[in-house]
């Protein structure tokens, strides 16, 4: 019989020791897995997205829902609506950029609601809101190292009385928005 201090073990070379040790310390590491999906960062990814999509959607001229107190006017234009400032004209209302401002009666503008009374041409309650939309503007342009345009995009009831769309027009102008676009449908060919 062979005492255990009797055997005699060979001298294991240097590269046989570092195979050993990297094979334990192998064994040792776990593979990292992922016990839960890391929800905050998808929130977030999400979150942008959805704000993309709605500010995109919401901007857009040609996005308008048409309803018993707007129909758009038919016409031939080739061109596209700009993203400018929308005056939604209805015949009940004018509304700046999605936000009420005055309600309307047959499709005119209240006496009360107008700087002289029923002769009038200046829109009291929306050159209040131009006001605040130009430095907002202004603001925004030059921020972006562009110059301020004035564009805003009309967009009235065909059946809009000449009359309301000419105080509308003069207001925004007069508070700085000079660049108009009427915003009408482009009619179906017949072919």
């Amino acid at each position: 019989m062979t005492d255990k201090a009797d055997v005699v073990h060979p001298k294991a070379g240097i590269l046989q020791v570092k195979r050993e040790i990297s094979r334990k310390t192998r064994r040792r590491q776990q593979e990292h897995v992922a016990e839960e999906l890391n929800i905050v960062a998808m929130m977030d990814m999400m979150t942008i997205i959805l704000v993309f999509l709605l500010k995109s959607l919401s901007s857009s001229p040609a996005n308008v829902p048409q309803s018993d107190d707007l129909r758009l006017p038919h016409s031939t234009v080739n061109t596209s609506p700009s993203q400018a400032l929308q005056v939604i004209v209805s015949r009940v209302s004018i509304t700046v950029n999605g936000r009420f401002i005055t309600s309307l009666r047959n499709g005119y503008v209240d006496p009360s609601q107008k700087r002289g009374g029923g002769t009038g041409l200046m829109i009291n309650p929306l050159a209040e809101s131009m006001r605040d939309q130009v430095q907002v503007a202004r603001t925004i342009a030059e921020r972006a190292g562009q110059p301020f345009r004035g564009e805003i995009a009309i967009i009235a009831d065909h059946g809009i009385p000449s009359r309301t769309i000419f105080e509308v027009l003069y207001t925004c102008g007069q508070s700085g928005f000079a660049g108009f676009q009427l915003l009408v449908l482009k009619a179906r060919s017949s072919t």
